[in-house]
């Protein structure tokens, strides 16, 4: 019986710390890329601003959860795409699988920066290594996905090319991501090398990113 009882303790748990970020999500999506502090988000969660702290400690921690829950929910975005696909499926169709969530939710792409804040604000040394497992375990997944549909490379070959994909993705909103006045700006200096849309720019990149990794592979067999 008590087992019983700490494993509905557990549940409910689990439960609220996704609540804390279901609501931080949803004010940052509608806050204008500012993300709320924790009083809003305890305040609109229905919590106590201590509630909050005894699953998150601070706010950089709630960010960084976060970050991570949004690579999860892109993950399984494509996942179950891919599910629907074909044992074969081209290398372009793969780039605008894997690109459309974030494409339709770039926010999340956003929120990348400040996840690198975070981990720069030297969080708890379990808050970085919780980062970084749970990345790992992505990549894991992501890597299984693909390795059915591009054979040849081994798991390990495969993550890294998936790590350097993310990091690509998110260099490439950098660049290219410009406020609405800075694309004005760009349009009457005509530096028309940045007015290229991201959506279009990252498809291609990542198609020609995997291309070069697939045929690297073929040489080097």
């Amino acid at each position: 019986m008590p087992v019983q009882k700490r494993a509905i303790k557990e549940k409910d748990k689990l439960k609220r710390k996704e609540k804390i970020l279901k609501t931080a999500w949803d004010l940052y999506k509608s806050g204008d890329g500012q993300f709320p502090t924790v009083s809003v988000i305890a305040e609109k969660a229905g919590l106590s601003k201590g509630s909050v702290y005894l699953y998150f400690k601070t706010k950089d921690d709630i960010i960084l959860h976060l970050f991570i829950h949004q690579l999860r929910q892109w993950h399984l975005a494509v996942e179950q795409e891919l599910e629907d696909c074909p044992d074969t499926i081209s290398v372009e169709q793969y780039a605008r699988v894997t690109t459309r969530y974030v494409v339709e939710n770039p926010l999340l792409l956003r929120m990348g920066g400040m996840a690198t804040g975070a981990l720069g604000e030297q969080p708890g040394k379990g808050a970085v290594l919780d980062v970084k497992i749970q990345l790992a375990q992505i990549l894991d997944q992501r890597s299984q996905l693909t390795s059915r549909l591009f054979p040849g490379l081994t798991m390990g070959q495969w993550r890294k090319v998936h790590l350097r994909i993310y990091a690509l993705i998110f260099g490439l909103w950098q660049m290219f991501y410009s406020p609405p006045q800075v694309r004005r700006l760009l349009k009457e200096a005509q530096i028309e090398i940045f007015a290229v849309e991201f959506s279009q720019n990252v498809v291609e990149s990542v198609a020609i990113f995997l291309k070069g990794a697939l045929q690297w592979h073929d040489d080097n067999s």
